[in-house]
């Protein structure tokens, strides 16, 4: 009887041992599975993983130049780090950054990514800093749509147009870009409009009258439009619509502002905001 006992226990045994082993390696199986999903995930750059060990510095977020503008300001005191911004695939930069160098009376949110050592050199508030990239990024979340839109219809470039957008309105924040939806400046010489097409914001002189548009995209397009149909622009459209360089020196030398830094501002914004991966959507 016992040696009976014995037997069954022993046939129990060698017949839960397979299960055991299925189970264990059906968890392993799964485990690999995970683990290689995550692995092709940080591969193709769908996820990204940092490692922050409590360091107050500039976001993981924010490009390399703008990363030292705002470490500039932030190296008397610490601040708490800004919200995340959506996740991008960066390109390698085309070119060395452009240097640019602001007067110090300049003003603007914009004046720390064209000059990253702006803050330092005229010791701006961290806060300020950073609330001034903040918007800027922001700025960039909501319009890189829009501008990608306007090369795929008009072959401008959308690094660009968005460099222009952030110049011309200080990031939405001029009185033209907040109050009458003119992003880009836009002016009106017309002395004969109607009533309501434009608004005068410095009361000087009729040059000082901007156009009013319904919505913020009605002013893309028609900077897109005063671009594409201008015949002092057309010689811009015979260039590599992923060219920024050669499309910001070409707007300077066809006119569109007289201040002589104007393409190198463009080129600051776009090296050091990255605004060039927004040219790689384009498909003549």
């Amino acid at each position: 009887m016992q040696n009976t006992s014995s037997t069954s226990a022993s046939v129990g045994r060698m017949a839960r041992a397979p299960e055991a082993a299925t189970a264990k390696n059906d968890a392993l199986l799964w485990k690999c599975l995970v683990l290689l999903a995550l692995l092709y995930l940080v591969w193709t750059d769908r996820i990204s993983i940092q490692l922050n060990y409590g360091s107050s510095a500039v976001p993981a977020a924010l490009p390399a130049p703008v990363a030292r503008a705002a470490a500039a300001s932030l190296s008397e005191a610490a601040v708490p780090s800004a919200p995340a911004v959506r996740a991008t695939t960066s390109p390698k930069r085309k070119a060395p950054p452009a240097s640019v160098t602001l007067p110090d009376h300049v003003k603007g949110h914009t004046r720390f990514a064209i000059d990253p050592d702006f803050a330092h050199r005229n010791g701006c508030a961290p806060d300020e800093v950073r609330r001034s990239l903040e918007r800027c990024r922001a700025y960039i979340e909501r319009f890189a749509p829009i501008a990608e839109a306007e090369m795929q219809r008009f072959g401008i470039p959308a690094s660009i147009i968005l460099a222009q957008g952030l110049l011309e309105s200080n990031a939405g924040d001029s009185p033209w870009a907040s109050k009458v939806n003119n992003h880009f400046g836009i002016k009106c010489f017309s002395k004969t409009c109607r009533r309501g097409h434009c608004t005068n914001f410095t009361g000087s002189s009729h040059k000082d009258f901007f156009v009013r548009y319904d919505n913020a995209w009605s002013s893309y397009r028609a900077n897109s439009q005063r671009l594409k149909h201008d015949k002092r622009y057309s010689t811009l459209f015979k260039l590599d619509p992923t060219d920024y360089r050669a499309w910001a020196q070409g707007l300077q030398k066809a006119g569109y502002s007289s201040d002589t830094t104007y393409a190198r501002r463009l080129i600051a914004l776009i090296e050091s905001l990255e605004l060039y991966r927004y040219d790689d959507a384009y498909m003549p």
